[in-house]
């Protein structure tokens, strides 16, 4: 058996270090689309069968060395056709999108080529292009290059992740079969320098086997991890969504609490109307009426946006900010036509607007206290504009994020990087800007299509 493997390692050797190179490239596309490209909701099985071409495309196409720039051709085509088929997103981000991974190839191909022939001149390597250990050296090198480049690019352009896993944590991922080609190429070398017998050469390629297992346990940790993440995910926004329908439901409970309580009072209201009525006493019925007016319009349900849960939140926050001594204004929209999702909505303003709360809680003149809320936009886009004083600039971290004032630290500061996940699914922003003591927050969302 051992006599068997022996005359065929470098066949075998070869072959496995060319499939791992073809894994790498698969991961490294993978790791950039998904950096800047969210998938579509509720893909099917089906839609899949792009990303399972273009894996096997890059394995056969790996086996030919004479094909050129054909081979990169066929790669963009494929990467296309995942793109279009599993990924949401503008056909010019997608276009771009294939021609850097296209660059990053190529620009890989060159840099390794480049440092082969130093290595070639200065370090006595083998100058034989068509020996196993040059073409493994090649591979090496090509995928080793690709990593700080990938890495090069998405410090550039910025992550435009959904929240999945962290890019250092793919980074990581792919220095696994990184390494396992870089220990292929040390036994191949050693293999082609020293004279080993049979036995010792059947024992290194039986090493290539375990290391293949640990590649393949490190996958299938990290498909379980990202699997858990997943469900972790949709476990938040379920109960993200509940707390918001808990929310609700106390607001209409608050709404119909006070509505009693004002059907409890008009009684005694028009009996003093009649009092002064019967005294003649015009100038005091005006200022009593008045009055009026506005505990009226403090208990009054406004309806807002059109869309129920919307003015329900909406309602809640401007009373709870007028309790407060808050100056509220708004200029909104009718929504009922608009394509964002209620439950996104009311994340959005729910935090956005208990922020301002808060904000304005710290002002100690209540005359500065106000909060201006507007929405507007078409069939399109939708922006939503938030602006409120404080007393504090806000910090912020190291990753671009505002860092929560509260003592409570661990269990605050999630609002704004709430508002902001939620506008990334709709391929939309998050700004804000604090100049002179005025704090002003813009949202704007995209329509989906």
């Amino acid at each position: 058996m051992t006599e068997i493997i022996a005359a065929n390692y470098q066949d075998i050797i070869l072959n496995t270090a060319r499939i791992f190179s073809s894994v790498f490239e698969i991961m490294l596309a993978f790791l950039l689309i998904n950096n800047f490209f969210k998938p579509k909701p509720r893909l099917k099985k089906i839609d899949y069968i792009p990303f399972f071409l273009l894996a096997a495309g890059i394995i056969l196409l790996q086996e030919y060395k004479d094909i050129g720039y054909i081979k990169y051709i066929l790669e963009c085509v494929f990467l296309v056709i995942m793109l279009f088929t599993m990924y949401q997103g503008k056909v010019r981000h997608k276009l771009t999108a294939s021609a850097v991974f296209i660059a990053l190839l190529a620009a890989a191909v060159i840099v390794s080529n480049v440092i082969y022939s130093l290595l070639e001149s200065n370090m006595n390597v083998s100058a034989d292009e068509n020996s196993p250990f040059s073409e493994l050296l090649r591979l090496t090198l090509s995928n080793i290059i690709m990593i700080p480049i990938a890495v090069l690019i998405s410090t550039v352009l910025k992550d435009r992740s959904n929240g999945g896993f962290a890019f250092r944590m793919w980074i990581g991922l792919l220095i696994v079969p990184a390494v396992t080609l870089i220990t292929f190429s040390v036994f191949q070398y050693i293999i082609e320098t020293y004279e080993l017998n049979q036995q010792i050469k059947a024992y290194i390629y039986l090493s290539c086997i375990g290391i293949i297992f640990i590649n393949a346990v490190v996958f299938i940790l990290f498909w379980f991890n990202q699997r858990q993440f997943v469900i972790k995910r949709e476990n938040d926004l379920l109960t993200s969504q509940l707390s918001l329908q808990e929310t609700s439901i106390k607001n209409l409970e608050n709404a119909y609490n006070r509505t009693r309580t004002f059907r409890h009072d008009i009684k005694n209201h028009l009996l003093t109307m009649n009092i002064l009525a019967e005294n003649g006493d015009i100038d005091e019925i005006k200022k009593y009426l008045k009055e009026m007016s506005g505990i009226i319009d403090e208990s009054s349900y406004v309806r807002i946006t059109g869309i129920s849960a919307v003015d329900a939140i909406l309602n809640e926050k401007l009373y709870e900010a007028q309790s407060h001594n808050i100056t509220t204004n708004y200029d909104v929209m009718k929504m009922e036509k608009n394509s964002i999702k209620p439950v996104d909505m009311c994340i959005i303003l729910s935090n956005a607007l208990d922020n301002a709360i808060e904000a304005n809680q710290t002002i100690d003149d209540p005359d500065g206290r106000y909060i201006k809320l507007k929405m507007y936009g078409n069939g399109s886009y939708t922006v939503i504009s938030v602006t409120n004083p404080t007393d504090k600039i806000p910090v912020k971290s190291s990753g671009n994020s505002y860092i929560t004032s509260k003592k409570d630290n661990e269990n605050h500061g999630f609002g704004l990087k709430s508002i902001e996940n939620t506008a990334k699914k709709y391929d939309g922003e998050m700004l804000t800007k604090c100049e002179d003591s005025v704090f002003t927050l813009v949202i704007k969302l995209n329509a989906l299509s």
